[in-house]
């Protein structure tokens, strides 16, 4: 599968390089045939959240977060200037997962949680898109910029443990992960990049990367120092443009 995945790359580029360079050139600086373009993309991603517990809360010994799977959906709208050089914006829905596990001391106890938490986001970016090759056949599109998203409907779960003379006791927390009662704001920014291949000005494959510049915590008051996360997602999705 790997194989012939590289050999369809490998295949595509050797015909963008052969092309006559009278007509058609990897810097394509002619006018696109459509200047707007409207495209939809689904796919899935993987997340997580990082943190400075361990700076912010003495007694957490140990601490460790995993990424985990998530979807994506949405459309895109290319503002095409010339046929190498783009503005893509658009809305996408993501869910965002992660898990989350903590050894700290309490009152002299040992004590750990387990959990994880969902959510939902609406994101839109604002992308600068360089497209190298040739419009009428294939393009490497690379891209990068800010986004903005705002989350609803997530949710918190997580397990409570605590050992005392020997014997283990747990206790199921079950919570909001936005809202008056949740940890986290709804309120998110970042910036994301990565790249995409489409072929035939119509279908789409592309790989990205936000990275979240925004803090995503509330401020407990408990902290030493406060406490501070940040969303960062990979996101592969397949499209259509039309």
């Amino acid at each position: 599968m790997k194989k012939s995945v590289f050999g369809f790359i490998a295949a595509l580029f050797t015909l963008l390089l052969s092309a006559p360079v009278h007509s058609q050139t990897i810097l394509d600086t002619g006018m696109p045939s459509k200047l707007v373009q409207i495209g939809v993309r689904a796919g899935f991603n993987t997340s997580n959240l990082s943190t400075n517990f361990d700076e912010a809360y003495s007694e957490i010994a140990w601490n460790h977060s995993q990424w985990k799977p998530g979807f994506s959906a949405g459309a895109v709208v290319d503002l095409n200037i010339r046929n190498f050089l783009a503005i893509e914006s658009g809305i996408n829905f993501r869910s965002r997962n992660n898990s989350f596990h903590y050894l700290f001391n309490d009152n002299n106890a040992l004590a750990a949680i387990d959990g994880k938490w969902g959510a939902y986001y609406f994101e839109i970016p604002l992308l600068l898109s360089l497209r190298l090759g040739v419009a009428e056949l294939g393009q490497l599109h690379i891209d990068a910029g800010p986004y903005w998203a705002t989350g609803f409907g997530g949710k918190c779960h997580y397990t409570y443990f605590r050992e005392d003379f020997g014997t283990v006791a747990s206790e199921k927390v079950n919570g909001d992960y936005f809202g008056s009662k949740g940890i986290a704001n709804r309120s998110d920014w970042g910036f994301k990049f990565g790249f995409g291949i489409l072929v035939m000005q119509h279908y789409y494959i592309g790989a990205h990367y936000n990275a979240g510049c925004s803090n995503v915590l509330k401020n407990d008051g408990e902290g030493v120092k406060k406490p501070v996360g940040h969303n960062k997602l990979w996101s592969f999705t397949l499209g259509y443009n039309f």
